[in-house]
């Protein structure tokens, strides 16, 4: 009961195909609460923009997504949205877009946005789309944190940043939270993520292959290396996942049997199971069926 008081975000089941028969999400679920920063880590093409539209309902889509318990579109008022596409205000300069930004919504902090503006160094008569990736990205972000809103979903923030900027937008987010606001971004950044989320949902080829803490990702799993040899006569053993990279072997196992198993034989490496890792061999191994046998030669 107290979780469902809690809950900002609710998208279960979500799918989406392209009229080209893409699958680009591939029945996902995603939670997140009040007062908490969510992040969707995965590679380029992994499915997270679609997500971010399906939910803010910009495209169409199968499964459930409910926002403060609603559609979408009867809270949208109560949700600020950088894309990844920084189309919107392409024809206009940073002076034109805040008269616009003013009158069309209610709550935009005017006084806010000047602050941002200034602190980003933006040129003020320039049309945004002549301005530099983080250019662009530094003013999307000054119009949404100009939003008082209670959901703030960002589509890679940090695009075209340089380290110290970056550095700064990921306080700002922080600072959302500590003022009672919840964010849902998406990056591919992994150091980004350990710094600022409090929850991730990792997603590769349209699926989430973990949702969590860091925290609970470091108890959840560990690493195993071995030769092509070694692993051959495991037999049949099953893994979470497994890469093959020449005659070397990265095994993740989620079993603590497992673990107690495989620690047992002198030829196989056991590591904790950091994020980086377990990203790198979720993506090289492709994880396109949840559980691998060691059967499987051809990976």
């Amino acid at each position: 009961m107290e979780r469902e008081q809690s809950l900002i975000l609710e998208v279960n089941n979500l799918k989406k195909t392209y009229r080209n028969g893409v699958e680009a999400v591939k029945g996902i679920d995603i939670h997140l609460d009040s007062q908490e920063v969510c992040a969707l880590l995965g590679p380029n093409g992994a499915g997270k923009t679609t997500t971010l539209k399906s939910i803010l309902d910009l495209v169409n889509y199968e499964g459930e997504i409910k926002v403060f318990g609603k559609p979408v579109r009867e809270v949208k008022d109560r949700i600020s949205f950088v894309p990844e596409e920084k189309l919107f205000y392409e024809n206009m300069d940073v002076n034109q877009s805040l008269k616009v930004l003013n009158k069309i919504l209610t709550n935009f902090d005017n006084t806010k946005a000047e602050e941002l503006i200034k602190y980003f160094d933006l040129p003020r008569n320039k049309k945004i789309a002549g301005f530099s990736s983080g250019m662009k990205t530094s003013a999307y972000l000054s119009f949404a944190f100009a939003q008082n809103v209670d959901l703030y979903i960002l589509d890679e923030p940090t695009w075209g940043l340089d380290p110290i900027k970056r550095d700064d937008v990921l306080e700002m987010i922080r600072q959302l939270v500590i003022e009672g606001k919840s964010v849902l971004y998406t990056s591919h950044i992994i150091p980004e993520v350990q710094k600022i989320a409090d929850r991730m949902y990792i997603m590769h080829k349209g699926k989430i292959h973990y949702s969590g803490s860091i925290d609970e990702l470091k108890e959840k799993y560990k690493v195993f290396y071995m030769t092509g040899d070694v692993y051959d006569e495991l037999g049949d053993e099953s893994f979470y996942t497994v890469v093959k990279e020449q005659n070397k072997i990265s095994v993740i196992s989620n079993d603590q049997n497992q673990w107690n198993r495989l620690s047992k034989i002198n030829e196989i490496e056991v590591d904790n199971c950091d994020l980086e890792k377990f990203f790198q061999i979720i993506i090289r191994g492709g994880l396109n069926s949840g559980v691998f046998s060691n059967s499987m030669k051809e990976r």
